[in-house]
């Protein structure tokens, strides 16, 4: 691996050509169910303190005028959330938002953000958290201290939301933060680029043990 380069671009004189993809993804359909089981232990996480605070009956007790503001809240939270994702990866490697895309996946009603090029595991790992911590994790943590039933419901949509993500985070757990990693085109993760050489040495090492 190219540790010495801290933007993650693939080495001067090389191209991916040289790497091995080995791939870390599922796709969207299993993303959508799977991130069930990461995503409502996370929003449990906030709920139960909310609930001994404050009354939790209120997170379901809004007038017509503030459901309406919520709805809308949400609906522009969720083009927000995308854009995160791609200004975190685009500050955190200094490449151009040309090569960040985003778009709709209408099969599964997904919104998604795109980087077509490799970057560091540290990086792709920030930009997909970024999101989660910004309008998960703060706006419920601001409900829970405020007693605010609306900014509440704001932050545990975004982090039911974030469930997705939290899978994809998951999926890299044992990838070395200076990995380069390549955003997977057409599902929910990413391929991990190993160079071929340090490839086989580790299957080697495999096969002996």
């Amino acid at each position: 691996m190219n540790e010495g380069n801290s933007r993650g671009d693939i080495p001067a004189g090389g191209d991916t050509a040289e790497y091995v993809r080995e791939d870390r993804s599922i796709s969207l359909l299993q993303a959508n169910f799977q991130m069930i089981f990461v995503a409502v232990p996370a929003v449990l996480v906030f709920v139960v303190p909310y609930a001994l605070l404050w009354d939790v009956a209120s997170l379901f007790r809004f007038s017509g005028s503030a459901i309406g503001m919520l709805v809308l809240a949400i609906l522009a939270g969720i083009v927000v959330h995308e854009g995160i994702h791609g200004l975190t990866w685009k500050l955190a490697t200094g490449k151009s938002f040309g090569v960040i895309r985003f778009g709709f996946d209408w099969k599964t009603v997904t919104p998604y953000a795109h980087c077509t090029e490799p970057m560091r595991a540290d990086a792709y790992r920030l930009g997909a958290g970024m999101p989660l911590l910004l309008m998960g994790v703060l706006p419920s943590i601001a409900g829970i201290a405020t007693g605010s039933a609306a900014v509440m419901a704001f932050g545990l949509f975004f982090t039911f939301a974030a469930g997705g993500d939290m899978l994809i985070l998951w999926l890299l757990r044992d990838v070395p933060g200076t990995a380069l990693v390549e955003d997977h085109p057409n599902r929910a993760g990413s391929y991990v680029l190993r160079e071929r050489e340090d490839r086989e040495d580790r299957k080697d090492r495999e096969e002996r043990n």
